[in-house]
């Protein structure tokens, strides 16, 4: 059992060469010649052997007499290179004209020729020669065929990956869109409800210092410095309110309009932490989308608010400025400046919510963000983003003409 598994592996391992001759005294030599280190198949024409060879698969060389009844050898190798063009293809012929071999090597791709009477040791060579060079060529068709199939798979898993960061970034935007709602409703709450609420104590208690003021003299004093300490915190209240409410929905933008709530950002951002800013802006105009303008609005105050809490910076040089393909908005600060490298290669976790923040939202709008900075001499933080994004312009791929 074993024997017959070992010699059925190497039949497996030899290669096949199909033998055309019309001689049969040339094809038994060749057979006993060459029996042991290949698979021998013989035809006596060559139109026996392209059938052989249609039907019978993996046949590394063909060789061929040249000179048969009927097709002659060359036209056999050149139908046979049609077929199948990596098998090696030899003729064996009795005489070499110049001519004959152009039209050998033009017509059917020969590899080589074998003279008559034919060697056994040349032919040996010659054979060992042919399938080294077959294996050669059949392992870089394997190679080319896995290469190709590699690519495909990689561009298949390339496109997925496209299609799951635009079907993520739409569910980002929706995401965004939905707390900007959940937001505006929240500060309407606060502004409508509460804040009524606050105010109508107040008055409540402007009206109770009235009616104090005919009571003691001590009495009346003591009452109504209480009374005038109570109003003064429901008046700091009511002021939060109002900026917990203006922050959390910029309602301002959907009043006056983008620019307009931008300026007005900047003068409560200077005023709060008492930082200059030189502020040059032309009107974002194309910006028609409505969640474009919130993420545009949200990068830059959480650009702001980054520099105030942690740039310790006493001027900024905020810009934003358009041409045919871009807006391009940039915030230059003099502060302590920190490693930009070192920061942006933190794990997720330790980066800090700031600037994860602003690449996302930029990342929302198409465009990217590039921030420079060194230790002790400030930071520049510069936003690119297309005139073309969907969440500018406020149409849909679908929508573009």
């Amino acid at each position: 059992m074993h024997m017959d598994m070992t010699s059925r592996q190497e039949r497996q391992d030899r290669l096949k060469i199909l033998f055309v001759e019309d001689d049969d005294d040339s094809t038994e030599l060749f057979v006993n010649c060459f029996n042991e280190e290949y698979i021998i198949l013989t035809a006596v024409s060559a139109e026996e052997a392209f059938e052989i060879f249609q039907q019978e698969p993996d046949i590394a060389m063909v060789i061929s007499d040249q000179g048969m009844s009927g097709m002659s050898g060359v036209e056999l190798l050149s139908r046979i290179y049609e077929l199948q063009p990596d098998t090696i293809r030899i003729i064996i012929t009795g005489y070499i004209e110049i001519s004959d071999t152009i039209n050998a090597i033009n017509k059917g791709h020969i590899y080589q020729f074998i003279l008559k009477p034919w060697d056994i040791v040349q032919v040996r060579v010659i054979l060992a020669q042919a399938a080294y060079a077959w294996q050669l060529t059949r392992e870089n068709r394997l190679l080319q065929e896995q290469v190709l199939e590699q690519n495909c798979q990689l561009t298949d898993a390339n496109e997925r990956l496209k299609n799951s960061e635009k079907n993520l970034r739409k569910l980002s935007i929706a995401l965004l869109s939905a707390r900007e709602d959940e937001q505006k409703r929240i500060a309407m709450e606060l502004h409508d409800e509460l804040g009524q609420s606050l105010a109508a104590l107040k008055l409540q208690i402007r009206v109770m210092e009235h009616e104090f003021q005919g009571q003691q003299q001590c009495l009346t004093e003591q009452v109504c410095s209480r009374l005038d300490g109570l109003r003064s915190n429901l008046a700091e209240i009511i002021e939060n309110v109002r900026r917990l409410s203006k922050n959390l929905s910029p309602v301002i933008i959907d009043d006056l309009g983008l620019d307009a709530a931008i300026e007005n950002m900047v003068l409560n951002f200077t005023t709060g932490y008492e930082i200059s800013c030189s502020f040059q802006a032309v009107p974002l105009t194309p910006v028609k989308d409505t969640d474009g303008k919130r993420i545009i609005y949200r990068l830059i105050q959480e650009s702001l608010n980054n520099i105030g809490k942690h740039a310790r910076a006493t001027h900024i040089d905020f810009s934003i400025s358009l041409d045919n393909q871009y807006i391009e908005i940039r915030l230059e600060d003099n502060g302590v400046g920190f490693d930009v490298h070192e920061i942006m290669h933190r794990a997720p976790e330790h980066k800090g919510i700031g600037l994860t923040a602003m690449a996302e939202r930029v990342k929302m709008l198409g465009g990217t963000m590039d921030p420079h900075s060194r230790i002790g001499h400030g930071t520049t933080l510069l936003f690119s983003i297309p005139l073309h994004s969907t969440l500018i312009t406020g149409r849909s791929v679908d929508d573009t003409p």
